[in-house]
C-alpha cells in the first residue's frame, strides 16, 4: 500500500473540496490517502467518517493580500512547524507521493522538496488578479512539481500563457462525479420550497444559484436579471444557496441590502450553505452560474445537470467545456444582466424546455464527467509517479 500525502486548502465542501472528497470516496486501489487540513469543518468530518487519517496543520496558504514582509518573515517558522507536526502525526509512515490539491497551498511543495518525494500539483484555479500572482503562480507550480494535473482545458491554457512548455509536464483530467442519492419526491420538493426556500406558493418556478456569496459568483448580476423578469412574470422565485467566505461577510450583507432595496424580500430567498445539496437542486427549476471571473471547472453546473436541471452560465473558463449551448443550457456574456434575463425567459416562457434540457444535461455529465473517468485519470498519474 502506497501512502499519498494530500494537502487541501480548506475543510469546507465547495469546488476543489468536493472534487477531493469524490476522489477519496473512490480512491484508487493500492493507495492510502492521508489528508492535511488547516482547520476543522464538514470536509474533515466526512473524511474521518471514511476512516481517512486527517492531520490538522498549517498548509502555508498563499492568497490575495498575504504577501507582506511579515508573511515572508514568518514563512520559515511556519514551514518548520508544519512539517514537524506532519511528521509526528505520520508516526513513521512512509510517504510515496505528495498531492497538493490547490495552488494556494505550499506545504506540499516544501515537504516534497525537503524529503525528495514526487509531487503532483492539482490545479483547480484560474488566477487573473492580482497580476503578480497570475504571473508567478505558473512558474512556481512548474518549478516545485513533478507533474501538474489541470481540472480543465481553460485552467491549463491560463497557465500556459505565463509559462511556455508547461504542457510537457501536465495532464488535463476533468472533475467528475456521480449522483447516488435518488431524486426527491414531489412531496419532499414541496416541503423544501415551503420550509427552506420560504415560498408562499411552492408551485412558482424557481431559479437558483448555488455557490459562495462572493464578488466572483455573480449574485448581483442575477438579481438585476431577476428584477427585469419580475416586470413581466409574477410566478417566479429566486433562491441563493451558500455562505460567504470567512472575513468576507460584507458580500452577504450587501446582497441582503440589494434585495431589500428592490423590495423583493417575498420573492428572493437566501439560504445558508447546505451540506446535502442534492435535495436543493431537486427543488430548483433552473440553475444559474453567472460568474464574473472564469471558473476553472464549474462543479455546480455538473451537479445541477446530474439533477436534470438546465443551466444558464457565464461564457467563461471551464463552464464552456461543460454546457452545450442550446442543448443543455445557455452561455451568456459575463455581467450582462439583460442577456441573462433573456435566456432565463426562454425557459419561463417555454417550460417544456426545462425538462428537455435537463435530460440532455444528465446524459452529457454521465458521458463526459463521470466519477469513473475522473478517478481513472488521477490513478493513471499516480501510477506514472509511483511505479
Amino acid at each position: 500500500m502506497k501512502n499519498v500525502l494530500i494537502v487541501n486548502q480548506s475543510a469546507e465542501l465547495y469546488g476543489a473540496d468536493k472534487a477531493l472528497l469524490e476522489l477519496i470516496e473512490h480512491y484508487p486501489d493500492g493507495y492510502n490517502p492521508i489528508v492535511v487540513l488547516h482547520q476543522d469543518g464538514p470536509l474533515k468530518n466526512r473524511l474521518e467518517s471514511l476512516g481517512v487519517q486527517v492531520i490538522r496543520s498549517s498548509v502555508v496558504k498563499v492568497k490575495r493580500g498575504v504577501l507582506t514582509p511579515k508573511f515572508f518573515l514568518k514563512l520559515p517558522f511556519d514551514v518548520f512547524t508544519s512539517i514537524r507536526k506532519i511528521r509526528k502525526e505520520l508516526n513513521g509512515k512512509e510517504i510515496h507521493l505528495v498531492h497538493s490539491n490547490a495552488i494556494s497551498v505550499f506545504i506540499g511543495a516544501f515537504y516534497s522538496f525537503i524529503f525528495r518525494r514526487k509531487h503532483l500539483w492539482h490545479v483547480h484555479e484560474i488566477i487573473e488578479h492580482p497580476k503578480m500572482l497570475a504571473y508567478f503562480y505558473p512558474k512556481i507550480v512548474s518549478l516545485f512539481s513533478t507533474h501538474i494535473l489541470f481540472n480543465s482545458n481553460a485552467t491549463s491554457l491560463q497557465f500556459q500563457k505565463m509559462k511556455k512548455g508547461l504542457e510537457r509536464k501536465s495532464t488535463i483530467v476533468h472533475n467528475g462525479q456521480n449522483r447516488v442519492q435518488p431524486i426527491s419526491s414531489a412531496e419532499e420538493i414541496r416541503s423544501i420550497r415551503t420550509d427552506l426556500f420560504r415560498m408562499k406558493d411552492p408551485n412558482h418556478l424557481v431559479i437558483g444559484l448555488v455557490g459562495r456569496v462572493s464578488r466572483l459568483k455573480g449574485q448581483g448580476v442575477l438579481l438585476k436579471a431577476f428584477v427585469q423578469l419580475c416586470q413581466k412574470y409574477d410566478s417566479i422565485h429566486l433562491v441563493y444557496v451558500g455562505s460567504a467566505p470567512d472575513g468576507q461577510e460584507q458580500f452577504l450583507e450587501n446582497l441582503h441590502h440589494k434585495i431589500e432595496a428592490a423590495q423583493l424580500e417575498a420573492k428572493v430567498t437566501v439560504v445558508d450553505f447546505q451540506e446535502n445539496i442534492w435535495p436543493v437542486y431537486d427543488a430548483l427549476d433552473i440553475a444559474v452560474v453567472p460568474s464574473t471571473e472564469p471558473e476553472s471547472f464549474g462543479l455546480v453546473a455538473t451537479e445541477a445537470m446530474l439533477s436534470r436541471k438546465p443551466v444558464v452560465a457565464s461564457r467563461l473558463g471551464g463552464l464552456q467545456e461543460i454546457i452545450v449551448e442550446g442543448h443543455t443550457g445557455f452561455l451568456v456574456m459575463p455581467k450582462n444582466a439583460t442577456e441573462l434575463a433573456e435566456k432565463l425567459e426562454t425557459f419561463i416562457a417555454h417550460p417544456e424546455k426545462i425538462r428537455e434540457f435537463g435530460e440532455n444535461g444528465y446524459e452529457v455529465v454521465i458521458k463526459n464527467f463521470s466519477t469513473e473517468k475522473y478517478i481513472g485519470g488521477v490513478k493513471d498519474e499516480y501510477e506514472k509517479l509511483t511505479p
